[in-house]
């Protein structure tokens, strides 16, 4: 808990803030939607989905987003353009403020999706996810022809999962890119670059990942995240020994603390956000950040800095 010399970025997205000193500003909460396999989804391909469900969901983080002042963001994921423009359809008819993600594991749904919220107006609320070191010449030809202006950049090096190979892929480039994603997203028009640290395994860089939010922040003073959640869900022991308990909600006792804890690491390090994975479990990890933000707030003013939400959780929740 600290503060550093380098100036801070802040970036708005929608009724969303980004990134400042380690306290001034709670921390943003992302949850997922219309994953793989998720529930709610009946046919990904061409993107039926319960409708009831999936707004029951939404106005399930926006009232515990309202309970402790977390800012939130959905990310939208689709397997297909067709299924990801009817995400995005029912996602700006609930909610006509909130930014959210636009993410697909294929390029082309990326692009596509791009290409939409563009011809329908809503561009400044989309952030891309993600730029990154597979991107090819005709998704960065989407990007940069789009209104979009904001993009997570992942420092995932596919050849070194240290600091210095994560830093090196945002700032020269690495295996496939002779460019460093921070300038493959200035040449697309970004310019709300929102890092995501590209967290991996325990025992495979999971320590790096950590350093890498304080080596953002000290260095290049953007806003930095990730998906942490994804350490805890591919640890190969504790996959091992949920097993060992039989029923679903033992199960989901042992895990559970490990999934919300990988988020609260890298916030008490100075993160901005964290994709907590899915929606599901908003209810669990709002109330855990919270916690850590008020500690992080009463710190801030400490050492002399403003907290500068009013909704930050430091004066809800005390």
């Amino acid at each position: 808990m600290f503060r550093f010399d380098k100036k801070q970025e802040v970036f708005e997205v929608g009724n969303v803030k980004f990134g400042g000193q380690p306290g001034e500003y709670p921390t943003v909460l992302i949850g997922t939607m219309f994953y793989g396999r998720h529930k709610i989804v009946s046919d990904e391909d061409k993107g039926i989905f319960d409708k009831a469900a999936a707004d029951k969901l939404w106005h399930d983080i926006e009232a515990m987003g309202a309970v402790t002042g977390n800012p939130y963001v959905n990310q939208i994921v689709g397997e297909t353009p067709e299924a990801i423009k009817k995400y995005i359809d029912w996602f700006i008819e609930i909610d006509d403020k909130t930014p959210f993600l636009i993410d697909s594991s294929a390029g082309s749904v990326r692009a596509a999706a791009a290409e939409y919220v563009t011809e329908i107006g809503v561009a400044k609320r989309a952030i891309y996810n993600s730029i990154n070191g597979s991107i090819d010449a005709t998704e960065i030809e989407a990007i940069a022809d789009s209104d979009i202006d904001a993009a997570i950049v992942l420092a995932f090096n596919a050849t070194d999962p240290t600091l210095k190979g994560k830093m090196e892929i945002l700032e020269v480039g690495g295996p496939g890119q002779d460019k460093g994603m921070l300038q493959v997203a200035k040449e697309c028009g970004i310019t709300k670059p929102i890092i995501d640290v590209a967290a991996m395994p325990l025992g495979a860089g999971a320590g790096p990942s950590m350093r890498m939010v304080v080596a953002v922040k000290g260095h290049l003073g953007l806003p930095v995240g990730g998906g942490f959640h994804n350490i805890a869900s591919a640890w190969d022991w504790m996959k091992k020994y949920k097993k060992t308990f039989a029923t679903k909600e033992e199960k989901q006792a042992i895990y559970m603390p490990s999934d919300i804890g990988t988020n609260l690491v890298p916030q008490a390090l100075g993160c901005d956000y964290v994709l907590y994975g899915p929606i599901e479990n908003t209810n669990m990890v709002f109330p855990a950040v919270a916690m850590v933000d008020l500690m992080l707030g009463e710190t801030a003013k400490e050492l002399g800095l403003e907290i500068k939400d009013p909704n930050h959780p430091i004066y809800k929740l005390v």
